[in-house]
């Protein structure tokens, strides 16, 4: 039997904007498999079908990219013995996003509408920061060779924090396994080689993490958050399928002619390795200090990694034996330096950042630092004091006058300015002699690095002579000393429209304002919630200076948006379209007919002439002529507003908007560029205003 060769790419789960992960990831690596089959008899299929069976006659009929994604009957599968759809996953048993992953697609091959159409193929990809993942795997397969593979699968998801040796063990037994055969198979690494199969084909396709995974040969950027979301994948790949099928193939056949027309290597690197607008680019070095944090390491080492960490972030907490193991790797090369970087949604993170510190003060950083990011969820002031006493040599007394030293909050805070010079906004961020590496990366990408700029630091040694101990401190005088982000655009646009506001709902002052504000608003985004709540604020302050209007601009992506703006129009007709306008905000779920009727009978409206005025095709020409009139003053996404005709973009903050209108009351953008120019033409620059905070996107 012919061997199926499977490119898979990185898939993170959750995301955090701004946080360092989303999910779990490692490297791998890869080998070139010979041509495909598509099942075997743990799906309980008949006959393979590999590419050497199909032709090339139905290759222009496979879109999209696709990546050949192949397995054997080596491999564990479930699901439909005779698939419109494969979903290859790359997994591994320690991974939380992997177990939720997992649930998911049992769901889906448990739903009626979809248990005869798909296939689930199991790979194994154990990273190297989950300590017992691999003994997961092994034991996996093991339970495999008696049949009960996915029965252990079950129980290892379950019980991730528990996979030693002997935890495996009490698991084969629950199982009635034969155990003396289980245990000579774990003994003898006899699945080993099938797991390092797993790993190495997914380095060669850019695997970095769990879960991975391929639907028909097509790499998912991001794990779906909901079953919806993966059943809309499959739902896509199915209709292509049963296309397939009507343009001449056999049913048996699908998965072997997507194969057949699939790639069988990835040349360019993911997009999402590009460095971002206001990050860190990971090609440059940046001139993070030392100022005397705790490290570990020779003062002299040619490598400097510099962390920034959160004691309550879980993450943190998982790259510290990819730490250990840099120490063990190099103990005389590098040094390892921590500096803290508690976030705002960690309530114990600040805390237990001082009471390292404080332990700091007595040599006693390292010990304390283990017990912390051993005892994540025991983190109060009496859990500390706990730990203090733990550590031989610790002077508990002196330890506690320590911790209330104003200078620990000072360091703390200097810390975090730093990391927000370096562009590090989460945990655990690091910088190898400057180089940054975000998030609990595996072993590999930091050996990498690693062995990168220790090559450098002995050039830079060998040709500047610096004493040894001070190599670092000469080496980042040439380094980048801050990250270099271009400003932000203004809140507001530098153009003049002409906008109308005859008939449109208006509050504030409609007769002599200084400032006229028209918004382009869909009263089923969320973003232009945010953007309502902001002219209530607006109005509030800004009082007789200021008049506001409102258009209607409707989504097509929101269906039920354009009956609410008829609505709103309806109310509008009786003097009370605001009234409406906050009624059809704060719920969006109310979006009925009898709905839209009830709030009128609320509003005390003449329901008559409300339900009239909500059915008029005027009514709904109205909606149409508000969106055409948005989209001529260059609206492109919900809310829009144009201040003066000046078009901003989003639902920015407050205080963007208040850069906008003093401005405005000020001369506007013409006012304040000529006194640029005259600065200009004197030698001299004028003062710069604040710099505004980045602008949202807007709703879409």
């Amino acid at each position: 039997m012919k061997r199926i060769s499977l490119p898979v790419f990185l898939v993170s789960a959750l995301a955090l904007a701004a946080t360092p992960l989303t999910g779990c990831t490692g490297n791998r690596g890869g080998k070139k498999e010979e041509a495909a089959t598509t099942a075997g008899p743990a799906a309980g299929g008949g006959g393979l079908v590999t590419m050497d069976q199909v032709d090339d006659s139905l290759n222009a009929k496979i879109q999209g990219e696709r990546f050949r994604v192949t397995y054997t009957d080596k491999d564990q599968m479930k699901g439909a013995a005779d698939p419109l759809v494969t979903i290859v996953e790359f997994s591994d048993f320690q991974c939380p996003f992997c177990s939720k992953f997992t649930d998911m697609l049992n769901e889906l091959i448990k739903d009626p509408a979809y248990a005869n159409d798909v296939r689930v193929v199991f790979k194994q990809y154990p990273l190297p920061m989950h300590k017992d993942a691999a003994m997961g795997s092994e034991a996996a397969l093991a339970a495999g060779e008696q049949g009960k593979f996915w029965e252990m699968h079950d129980i290892l998801f379950k019980n991730q924090k528990a996979m030693t040796r002997a935890d495996v063990e009490k698991y084969a037994e629950e199982l009635k396994l034969d155990m003396a055969k289980f245990k000579a198979t774990l003994d003898a690494k006899t699945y080993q080689a099938q797991v390092n199969e797993d790993m190495a084909l997914g380095k060669k396709f850019g695997v970095r993490g769990t879960p991975s995974f391929f639907i028909n040969g097509k790499w998912q950027r991001g794990a779906p958050r909901t079953i919806d979301g993966l059943k809309k994948l499959v739902d896509e790949e199915k209709a292509a399928a049963e296309q397939l099928i009507k343009d001449g193939s056999k049913r048996s056949e699908v998965y072997a002619r997507v194969m057949k027309a699939a790639k069988d290597e990835r040349k360019e690197p993911p997009p999402e390795n590009k460095p971002k607008v206001g990050e860190p680019d990971p090609a440059a070095n940046y001139a993070v200090p030392v100022d005397g944090r705790p490290a570990f390491g020779p003062a002299d080492a040619l490598v400097t990694v510099i962390e920034f960490s959160d004691f309550q972030c879980p993450f943190c907490n998982r790259v510290t034996p990819t730490l250990k193991q840099i120490k063990e790797k190099f103990p005389n090369d590098v040094r390892v330096v921590f500096r803290q970087l508690p976030l705002g949604f960690h309530d114990r993170a600040r805390p237990a950042a001082k009471a390292s510190l404080a332990a700091a003060q007595q040599g006693k950083f390292w010990e304390m630092h283990d017990l912390l990011f051993a005892n994540q969820k025991a983190l109060s002031d009496a859990d500390f004091e706990g730990y203090a006493r733990q550590i031989a040599g610790l002077n508990f007394d002196q330890w506690k006058k320590d911790l209330a030293d104003p200078k620990l909050e000072q360091m703390i805070k200097e810390d975090e300015q730093t990391a927000q010079k370096f562009g590090s906004n989460g945990t655990p961020a690091f910088y190898v002699n400057g180089r940054h590496l975000s998030g609990a990366q595996p072993f590999e990408a930091f050996e990498k690095l690693i062995n990168e700029e220790k090559a450098k630091a002995e050039k830079f040694l060998a040709e500047k002579k610096p004493a040894k101990d001070k190599l670092y401190d000469e080496m980042i005088k040439g380094f980048e000393t801050e990250l270099k982000v271009p400003p932000p655009p203004p809140p507001a646009d530098f153009k003049r429209r002409e906008v109308a506001t005859k008939g449109l709902a208006g509050k504030g002052n409609l007769k002599n304002p200084k400032i006229t504000v028209v918004e382009c608003s869909d009263f089923d985004c969320p973003f232009c919630k945010r953007g309502a709540d902001t002219v209530a604020q607006i109005v509030k302050e800004y009082g007789d200076k200021v008049a506001v209007y409102f258009r209607n601009y409707p989504l097509p992506m929101h269906k039920m948006a354009e009956p609410a703006h008829r609505a709103g129009i309806a109310a509008q007709n009786q003097g009370k379209f605001w009234e409406m306008h906050d009624l059809l905000f704060a719920d969006k779920t109310k979006r009925a007919d009898e709905d839209f009727k009830a709030y009128a009978q609320q509003l005390g409206l003449d329901l008559v002439k409300f339900e009239r005025d909500y059915n008029d095709p005027a009514t709904a020409q109205r909606v149409k002529d508000d969106m055409a009139e948005c989209s001529k003053m260059e609206v492109r996404g919900a809310p829009g507003f144009l201040i003066n005709g000046r078009l901003l973009s989003g639902a920015q903050p407050f205080d963007r908007f208040k850069m906008v209108f003093e401005e405005e009351l000020n001369g506007g953008f013409e006012a304040t560029q000529k006194k640029e120019k005259e600065a200009a033409a004197k030698g001299g620059a004028p003062a710069k205003a604040p710099t505004p905070t980045p602008a949202p996107a807007p709703g879409k």
